[in-house]
């Protein structure tokens, strides 16, 4: 009996569950999912990064998420090797755990948009959100180059006007 029960929970997860709450330890070890409209990114529309919660591991990036009327997080591609899918109940949805760590974070559907036709709905007591960076932004990069070069061009405007006053 004792070996049977060990066999059943022989595959842990690699959290701590006394860091969680219990609606966070529900999600990463009950493999439950929260109720849509409740989640903390599921309207996100910041430029970053999303990691897991547990072991900080990057998961999906801005570009990939696209407006769902589902009410989870919804990304149509993840980061390479970032995350594992596990069978399911369900025949079209799998789980998908983080490769890190094995905490649940989401299911998988393959009803998802183009590129890639695969859906992926996360929870978001499961995800932490990581601004990126301004100046790797690559639209604030591209305003700040604007910028540089308009400053570059009054200089060099600047330094023709006092060079030929002389003249």
């Amino acid at each position: 009996m004792l070996r049977l029960y060990y066999q059943a929970f022989s595959k842990l997860i690699k959290v701590d569950r006394l860091t969680m709450t219990p609606h966070q330890y529900w999600i990463a070890a009950g493999k439950g999912m929260e109720r849509p409209y409740t989640g903390e990114y599921w309207f996100n529309q910041e430029v970053g990064t999303y990691h897991c919660k547990h072991c900080d591991n990057q998961l999906f990036s801005f570009d990939t998420k696209y407006k769902s009327t589902t009410g989870y997080a919804q990304f149509w591609n993840h980061i390479p090797n970032s995350v594992k899918l596990e069978e399911s109940n369900v025949k079209e949805v799998r789980d998908l755990c983080c490769a890190g760590c094995d905490s649940f974070v989401g299911k998988v559907s393959f009803d998802g948009p183009p590129p890639t036709f695969i859906k992926y709905s996360i929870n978001s007591a499961a995800l932490n959100f990581k601004l990126k960076p301004f100046q790797e932004d690559p639209y604030f990069r591209k305003i700040a180059r604007k910028e540089k070069q308009a400053q570059r061009s009054k200089k060099v405007e600047h330094n023709y006007l006092e060079s030929n006053k002389n003249l």
